[in-house]
């Protein structure tokens, strides 16, 4: 019986944590799926279980083996994952508490106190782009100064990804793309540990452990990773990219030039590059391939804007039935004007501002739920504009992904609004496929980047801009930048006004 070689991919999501296997053409053979919950333990904090993670991955793993056909013969297991956050483990591998994720805000003090020492600056001039609260290096810092015994505790710095890879392997590795910001040197692509000098935080020193590249194998299944997986022992793990670039490579933008759209509770935006950027208005991040580097701008704007007018304004309509309404109403939404603020942390991208909030423009007692459902797509879609604009390139098309792609009405409104061909790919999973893409390289099963993209990658719908609309959106969106730029003065009184600044307390 000949062998059908399969690429098992692990993508843990903050939400859902999930394994993908895939054929050597790209093609989904096996996926399973599991929730994992956010914990909430304090204003502006976000955390998750790490022994939870790793067993509901454990979970999806052994449920794929066991759904692959007898003449499946996996060649090695590819990680991503949610990126950024705190994933501290001690001297004997056990985590120390929780993990902090990229979402949390308890560290915003601390980034504001670097940007008046100069630190910050310092920062950006080594590695290329400025960290946010939820990256690991403020996080170090709040602990030692807010729970020093639990960072006397931390023997290891590591991301989700590496964390699993750590359960898989035994080895403690960092792959480039989480690394780049804030502990590499940009110029060299290698660690810069004077960054720990620059904070104030000389202990941080020690707890790095070595890079990996995105297709190096890191090391083999253990026995014991194997009767918790259903993996068979000894076969290969791959380190991978954070879910931001893998989404890239697995959408097929990961040549120069390429851009990426997800569309999911948060909006990523990203191109890539060779080598890193003059421009630090996003995160840029070395991709540990050939000299690529991808650069991003995250911003809060998602997807909880149509699950709140659905609720809200549609009378618990479902989102998949928003479009309808929508389309009910004209461009521009009968002079309705809807920025997607809703997140309780603000704004990180383009510009960040904490006490950035959502808000309509212009209603009129005449406007109905038609047109407001309508100016949330809408603000949704100038937001991507207002993102995909502070990319150091000029794409002549852009890939969206991510659980909004699978909206024509959406889809077809960027082209509009963007006036530029959307493409969305084949398949469910970019990310998981990004990590496919990766383990097929670094198992020589392609010879390049290219030639496994054009092999397991293909676009599966195409949406053209619409005669006459795009010149419309054009003034839409400058309205839309000049609104949003006049309103953060009153973002801020407003905060000041009801005492919701992230940090404070009575």
């Amino acid at each position: 019986m000949t062998e059908t070689e399969i690429l098992l991919a692990v993508d843990a999501g903050t939400s859902t944590i999930k394994t993908v296997a895939f054929d050597l053409s790209g093609s989904e053979v096996a996926a399973a799926r599991r929730e994992i919950d956010t914990r909430r333990p304090a204003p502006g904090h976000a955390e998750q279980d790490m022994a939870a993670v790793w067993e509901r991955t454990g979970e999806t793993v052994r449920e794929v083996v066991a759904a692959l056909p007898p003449d499946a013969s996996p060649v090695g297991v590819g990680l991503t994952g949610q990126g950024d956050g705190l994933w501290a483990i001690d001297a004997d591998g056990d985590p120390v508490g929780n993990a902090v994720l990229w979402s949390d805000s308890r560290a915003a003090g601390v980034l504001e106190e670097w940007e008046e020492s100069g630190a910050l600056a310092a920062i950006v001039d080594q590695c290329g782009s400025a960290p946010y609260p939820g990256m690991s290096l403020p996080l170090l810092a709040w602990l030692a100064r807010e729970d020093p015994a639990r960072f006397e505790r931390i023997e290891t710095v590591l991301s989700c990804t590496d964390w699993l890879a750590y359960r898989l392997t035994g080895e403690r590795r960092i792959d480039h793309t989480e690394a780049t910001v804030p502990y590499l040197d940009k110029s060299t692509e290698a660690y810069d540990r004077e960054v720990f000098d620059r904070v104030g935080l000389p202990a941080g020193n020690d707890l790095l452990p070595p890079l990996s590249a995105p297709t190096e194998v890191v090391g083999t299944v253990t026995e014991r990773a194997a009767a918790a997986t259903g993996l068979a022992p000894g076969l290969p793990v791959v380190s991978g990219a954070f879910d931001v670039p893998a989404s890239a490579i697995g959408s097929g933008a990961a040549t120069a030039g390429g851009a990426t759209v997800t569309l999911g509770t948060s909006l990523t935006h990203q191109v890539v590059v060779d080598g890193p950027q003059p421009e630090t208005s996003g995160i840029q991040m070395s991709l540990g391939l050939d000299g690529r580097w991808t650069y991003a701008i995250g911003s809060n704007a998602g997807t909880p804007s149509l699950e709140w007018a659905a609720e809200t304004l549609a009378d618990d309509a479902a989102v998949a039935d928003l479009a309808d309404v929508a389309a009910a109403a004209p461009p521009g939404s009968d002079g309705v004007l809807y920025h997607p603020y809703l997140s309780t942390t603000g704004e990180r991208g383009p510009f960040v501002d904490p006490d950035a909030r959502g808000q309509f423009v212009g209603l009129t007692p005449e406007h109905g739920t038609e047109a407001l459902v309508r100016a949330v797509y809408e603000g949704l879609s100038l937001a991507v504009r207002d993102c995909v604009e502070g990319l150091p390139a000029d794409p002549d098309a852009v890939t969206v992904t991510g659980g909004g792609s699978r909206s024509d009405f959406w889809c077809r409104l960027l082209a509009d609004c963007l006036d530029r061909p959307i493409l969305v790919p084949d398949g469910s999973e970019p990310g998981a496929k990004g990590a496919a893409i990766l383990l097929a390289l670094a198992t020589d099963r392609y010879s390049s980047l290219e030639a496994a993209t054009e092999r397991m990658v293909s676009i599966d719908r195409r949406y053209e801009p619409r005669e006459g609309l795009p010149s419309r959106y054009d003034a839409l969106y400058d309205l839309y930048r000049t609104v949003r730029e006049e309103m953060e003065p009153i973002w801020a009184e407003r905060a000041a006004v009801y005492d919701e600044r992230i940090g404070e307390s009575d």
